[in-house]
């Protein structure tokens, strides 16, 4: 398969059931700190939305079920794609621009195979609501994040790919976010949280930089990139795995 090829698919749309429920104040205010309850929650599992917490940041809230998609799958991709740009913008053709790895990192990503994960920087650009955004992305373990072994375990969770987001190189750093993968039947549910602002330590720039708007459009950049990578994430793993 050529990569360019998947350039000029058409993406997925954002479902009707999803559209309707993506409104303002339609999820529970989870604190960060309280995050390990997601996993516990069958009703926090399924919220879709966004919503002010009362400290001014936004939590963004988006799910994605995953048929025929395994836990090796999303591995692979977070470690496959990251090596060249080209790979990055079939994720989403128009809003991913960009991505490269830090030096640092230089050793987990140029093996032939796919290493055991380590903590790793990548630095994508891409366009949320409409806004061209540089970034940095610090993946971590779930465990260094703050979730619990015994949760995921007792939950069926055997995957979180989870990271620290800022801009600009770290100049600002702003977002927590992460990705829950639930082990169904016949593949996996995904269940996204991003604690936006939630770690930006500058009140008046949080308040121009993380808005509604952003908050919005995350929620649908979410909801789109990871129904285009349920998409195309089968074919690309049995070619080029």
């Amino acid at each position: 398969m050529e990569l360019q090829t998947l350039l000029n698919k058409p993406l997925p749309t954002i479902p009707p059931e999803i559209a309707d429920a993506l409104k303002f104040n339609a999820i529970t205010k989870t604190a960060f700190e309280n995050k390990n309850e997601i996993l516990t929650n069958p009703k926090l599992q399924a919220e879709v939305g966004y919503t002010k917490m009362d400290d001014g940041t936004y939590l963004v809230s988006m799910v994605c079920p995953m048929p025929g998609i395994t836990v090796d799958m999303i591995e692979w991709w977070f470690w496959w794609h990251t090596q060249d740009s080209l790979r990055y913008q079939v994720w989403y053709p128009g809003d991913h621009i960009s991505i490269k790895y830090h030096k640092k990192d230089r050793a987990f990503f140029e093996q032939p195979n796919m290493p055991a994960f380590v903590p790793n920087t990548q630095c994508p650009v891409e366009r949320i609501g409409g806004m061209k955004m540089p970034l940095r992305i610090d993946f971590v373990t779930p465990e260094e994040f703050g979730f619990s072994e015994q949760a995921m375990r007792e939950n069926n969770i055997p995957k979180i790919v989870c990271a620290r987001v800022g801009a600009f190189n770290n100049l600002v750093k702003h977002t927590e976010m992460a990705h829950i993968f639930k082990q169904t039947d016949d593949g996996l549910f995904m269940i996204s949280r991003f604690w936006l602002g939630k770690t930006m330590t500058n009140p008046l720039l949080r308040k121009l930089i993380i808005t509604e708007g952003m908050a919005k459009g995350m929620a649908e950049h979410c909801c789109i990139e990871y129904r285009n990578l349920r998409e195309i994430l089968p074919l690309l793993y049995a070619e080029y795995r």
